[in-house]
């Protein structure tokens, strides 16, 4: 099997990393694939031989076929350093094979490698896509055959996450799950559903800095409080046979760890994931009795995948609020702007994401249409170009908005966010935007259609919209040019126009020069003549 990380733990309880084996497929079965895959393994990194060779005299194989295999008469007295790694390759190859070979019981059994799958979790809440990466995890071990599962976490809460689902997997699993609030140093916390999942891990531990609690609300959208935490908390803690006395103070405050401990709740502590799985050595969990210092321990350590990920910052309170801010601010950009460019794009693509956070978290509806309020009269206030009674009624309909965006106390926005977001809003819309519209709005007098024939200067690239300078003023154009873009600086001519937005082409200034006037009396090419400038004739 091929793993992402591998470590061993060696007899003093500490763990070294081998990277250098992060790509090597381990087996008991030696065959020439897997020499193969071995020499590309140790062509890369010298250390990985050193490995694999430690590995195999632990498992009770001998280097009597590398030492016959490097007295064997060479080829050149000067062997390059890759067949050398090669034959060494090949000897470790066999090495494994005769070492499994010699683990095999009579039956033919062959003694399993302990595995262990970890999940560390970096803050957020229990969330659907945080619930289906456990699950994931708890079914992969099941498939494998592993020993273990640790899950090691911090988290504020539940959120609209399928919690007795989670709780019947975790129950129903033959593999042996331990849960771990930590590492030490952290402040670690597990509230609300996070909480109730630790209880319910055959093995829990806690680090010394550690807190568990307040686990009522166990999900922060059960505004109501139907969920039966308090019942489900007594049963956890009648399994464990923990104090019931406690039971209590983890549902209304967060109570450390040394209080976890004297009440008999926690099984250990551990202070990260190595500590743990050393004190998880010769443990009995039910029927299992936990062997996790044997010559070698594969680890499997797992992670939320990029649409989980982002999946998962948007139930982050304060991600969903800037997000639904910042989309909408875009979206009104466009409205005064020519055409429907790239920021309108953003704008609907943040605003998305930001309107499927509202559907997991508890939200106040009305707070809601407030901030999205304030932010159309900041809009108004733009197009009016003033600064009034309008922009001091968006401004506080915004910040009451914003103070009262969520449902749940534990998700208030906090104020220094609200500020900075309000100033900022403020500063957008009433100078920034407005400045940008008198540029745009170009000379009193000039409209969009008396563009047409003059020159002008590109100021952004125009790929194929973008801006042009023309007679001081900045206006929203489209190339029409054979090349695919126009850089800036480029010179240009419009020679049409297209709603507000004006089309431009190449244009050479020195070509349109005005041509020397001509003795003969000719019309110049281009030109007309003039009847009435004609002398009459005498």
């Amino acid at each position: 099997m091929v793993f992402p990380s591998l470590r061993r733990i060696v007899p003093d309880g500490s763990w070294r990393a081998r990277r250098s084996l992060s790509s090597l497929t381990v087996t008991r079965e030696g065959s020439w694939p897997a020499a193969a895959r071995c020499v590309a393994a140790v062509a890369g990194s010298p250390a990985a031989s050193v490995a694999l060779l430690a590995s195999a005299r632990g498992r009770g194989g001998s280097l009597g076929t590398l030492r016959a295999m490097s007295s064997s008469p060479a080829v050149s007295r000067r062997p390059s350093l890759l067949s050398v790694l090669v034959a060494m390759c090949l000897a470790v190859s066999f090495v494994v094979a005769a070492g499994g070979a010699a683990a095999a019981t009579e039956d033919g059994a062959v003694e399993a490698v302990t595995s262990v799958e970890i999940l560390p979790l970096r803050g957020g809440f229990i969330d659907p896509p945080v619930a289906a990466q456990i699950r994931d995890v708890i079914d992969l071990a099941e498939r494998e055959g592993s020993d273990l599962v640790v899950l090691q976490y911090t988290s504020g809460g539940g959120v609209s996450a399928d919690l007795d689902d989670l709780l019947r997997t975790m129950e129903a699993s033959p593999v042996p799950i331990a849960a771990l609030i930590g590492p030490l140093g952290t402040g670690a916390e597990a509230v609300g559903a996070a909480g109730l999942l630790w209880l319910a891990a055959d093995v829990r531990a806690v680090s010394a800095d550690a807190s568990v609690g307040p686990l009522d609300p166990a999900d922060l959208t059960d505004i109501g409080g139907d969920y039966p935490i308090a019942t489900r908390t007594q049963a956890f803690l009648t399994a464990a046979g923990a104090e019931l006395a406690i039971a209590d103070r983890l549902l209304t405050e967060a109570v450390p760890a040394e209080d976890l401990v004297e009440a008999g709740v926690v099984t250990l502590t551990a202070q990260g994931l190595e500590p743990l799985l050393v004190e998880l050595d010769g443990v009995t969990v039910g029927d299992t009795q936990l062997m996790l210092r044997p010559a070698e321990v594969e680890v499997r350590f797992h992670s939320l995948g990029l649409v989980r990920r982002l999946l998962h910052a948007a139930t982050t309170a304060p991600f969903i609020y800037l997000l639904l801010v910042v989309g909408l601010g875009m979206l009104l950009f466009e409205v005064f702007q020519p055409g429907f460019g790239v920021a309108g794009m953003a704008g609907i693509i943040t605003a998305a994401i930001g309107i499927f956070g509202l559907t997991v978290l508890p939200v106040t509806w009305w707070a809601v249409a407030l901030v999205v309020l304030g932010l159309l009269l900041y809009a108004l206030d733009t197009a009016i170009a003033g600064f009034g009674p309008v922009t001091l009624v968006a401004t506080a309909v915004f910040v009451v908005g914003s103070a009262n965006f969520y449902a749940a106390p534990a998700l208030d926005l906090p104020w220094w966010l609200i500020a900075a977001t309000t100033v900022t809003a403020l500063v957008f819309f009433v100078f920034i935007m407005t400045s940008l519209l008198r540029a745009q709005a170009g000379p009193e007098g000039v409209t969009v259609d008396d563009l047409v024939g003059r020159p002008g200067i590109v100021r952004s690239v125009l790929n194929p919209e973008g801006h042009v300078y023309i007679d001081g003023a900045l206006w929203r154009a489209r190339w029409t040019g054979d090349t695919k873009r126009a850089k800036v600086g480029t010179p240009v001519r419009v020679h049409g126009v297209d709603g507000a937005v004006v089309l431009v082409e190449p244009f050479d200034p020195s070509a349109s020069a005005p041509h020397a006037p001509q003795t003969n009396g000719a019309v110049g090419v281009g030109s007309e003549a003039d009847p009435s400038s004609a002398e009459p004739r005498h």
